[in-house]
């Protein structure tokens, strides 16, 4: 049984602020102070998943660090010896997805840009009128290849994301936002587990994700597609448009795709 799971740090148990434990910057040391200190949760975090899916009849796992450039999320020296690691491709993912895989997982994953109560979330597009974060988007290019994401971890808010997609996944929740009255959509506080315990369960959930497969649906979205790629500047949606021959500027901060095939619109 052959799994492909994505990396990413904003949903990590313990991890809570975007500019100290999720940046880097070699000429500006306030950020990403504790930046190695969530790398080494993240690692801690699949390397737990790994042991549970192991145990729960895995044969091959390949992990995709989908948080940034160089360095990624992953601690490449902390990594379970049983996981082989997709390094230096960036954020256009998830890289090395074919259908040679059985099975998707996802973790320390977050809600999508916009969600109110949520940690850390960010990252939204909108195919044929569905608006989906990063979640929805891995889940739907794990559905073109023709296998399921049987298993996600992440802050509260995702899992009710990746709920909506596909209710009979096997989640796992390592931290959960403090509602604010005053500004719902902004960064929340937060309530988390201990990375100790939240590994205990992503341990577990692994390996009861392993034994449902086969019986946990796929989600797909049927051609012909119009995906909107949504921007926060005029100019980082100007010359997105530029690099796509096919694209149309609907506003200063929407590009619009459309096509057949769901891969060639996503690259």
């Amino acid at each position: 049984m052959k799994l492909y799971v994505v990396c990413d740090l904003e949903g990590v148990a313990g991890v809570v602020d975007h500019r100290q434990q999720c940046q880097w910057d070699s000429e500006r040391d306030w950020y990403g102070r504790y930046l190695d200190q969530a790398r080494r949760l993240a690692t801690l975090e699949l390397n737990a998943f790994v042991e549970g899916a192991l145990a729960g009849g895995a044969t091959e796992i390949i992990a995709w660090e989908g948080h940034g450039s160089f360095p990624g999320c992953i601690d490449v020296e902390l990594l379970h010896p049983e996981c082989k690691l997709i390094m230096g491709a960036v954020e256009r993912g998830p890289a090395g997805l074919d259908n040679s895989f059985d099975a998707m997982a996802q973790i320390g994953l977050h809600a999508m840009a916009g969600t109110a109560n949520a940690v850390l979330p960010h990252g939204k597009w909108r195919l044929n009128g569905k608006l989906l974060g990063e979640i929805g988007m891995n889940c739907l290019q794990a559905g073109y290849y023709g296998f399921p994401c049987i298993f996600l971890s992440g802050d509260k808010a995702a899992v009710d994301e990746v709920n909506e997609l596909i209710p009979d996944i096997e989640t796992v929740i390592v931290k959960e936002a403090i509602p604010r009255e005053d500004a719902p959509w902004s960064p929340a506080p937060a309530i988390s587990l201990s990375p100790q315990k939240a590994r205990t369960l992503i341990r577990d959930g692994a390996k009861r994700a392993m034994s449902r497969v086969k019986s946990i649906q796929l989600f797909t979205i049927d051609p012909p597609y119009q995906l909107d790629w949504f921007f926060d500047k005029p100019e980082h949606a100007d010359g997105f448009a530029a690099t796509q021959p096919d694209s149309v500027c609907i506003d200063p901060l929407t590009v619009q795709i459309s096509g057949d095939d769901l891969m060639k619109l996503l690259c």
